[in-house]
């Protein structure tokens, strides 16, 4: 293995530009089933053993990355923050996959 650096611009880049081709398809939120899913935590995820599940949830991830956005931005909360938006992100990744990805509806069809 070779270790290299990873630019957070092209990240968000990358990020950025995969929600913008959601949205150009008309995609405007996600239909979530179950909240409920399984997670290995981030540290465990990069040991080479097995991992320990825990259970994670996707309400509980959108609310702590929303109070962690609007909070102060240090170490603690940031590895938190990402630990909770790689929940969210898994929720997008198994909508697509499901077909629970909504579009909005044109309401200038209906008048």
């Amino acid at each position: 293995m070779v270790e290299a650096d990873i630019k957070i611009s092209e990240l968000r880049h990358l990020t950025n530009s995969l929600f913008d081709s959601l949205e150009g398809q008309g995609v405007d939120s996600i239909h979530v089933r179950q909240s409920q899913y399984w997670k290995v935590y981030f540290a465990d995820a990069f040991e080479l053993g097995p991992p320990a599940l825990v259970m994670g949830d996707v309400y509980d991830d959108l609310n702590d990355v929303r109070a962690e956005v609007k909070g102060p931005n240090d170490d603690t909360t940031l590895w938190h923050a990402f630990m909770h938006l790689s929940g969210l992100i898994n929720i997008v990744a198994y909508a697509a996959e499901n077909g629970d990805l909504a579009k909005r509806v044109a309401m200038e069809k209906h008048l």
